[in-house]
């Protein structure tokens, strides 16, 4: 009798994509933008009363000082690579399964 090949290593590739793809999705959805954006808006709302009492007490007011504009890029390749990745995933998860649900009943109706 002859052994079957062991494609282990299929499995264990789609094993781990897959945590990888929970793992940043419990990223997305844990918070961390919607906190940075609302950071920003505080920092924003202050600076528009800080310019509204400039312009009560009559001081010359320019938008610059107004305006903080700190963006820092800190992705790299490596996390652009994971959140493609992850798209992909996402991708397949979404429309692959559902596409495959649909062949199964036109299949089994």
């Amino acid at each position: 009798m002859e052994k079957k090949k062991n494609n282990g290593w299929f499995f264990k590739v789609l094993i781990c994509l897959f945590v990888f793809y929970i793992s940043l999705s419990i990223a997305v959805s844990s918070g961390y933008y919607s906190a940075k954006l609302n950071e920003k808006t505080l920092v924003t709302e202050e600076n528009m009363k800080a310019f509204e009492e400039d312009v009560k007490n009559g001081k010359e007011v320019d938008i610059k000082d107004y305006i903080n504009e700190t963006h820092k890029d800190y992705s790299t390749k490596t996390s652009k690579i994971g959140v493609n990745i992850s798209k992909v995933v996402e991708d397949f998860m979404t429309d692959g399964i559902s596409k495959m649900i649909e062949i199964f009943k036109t299949l089994f109706t």
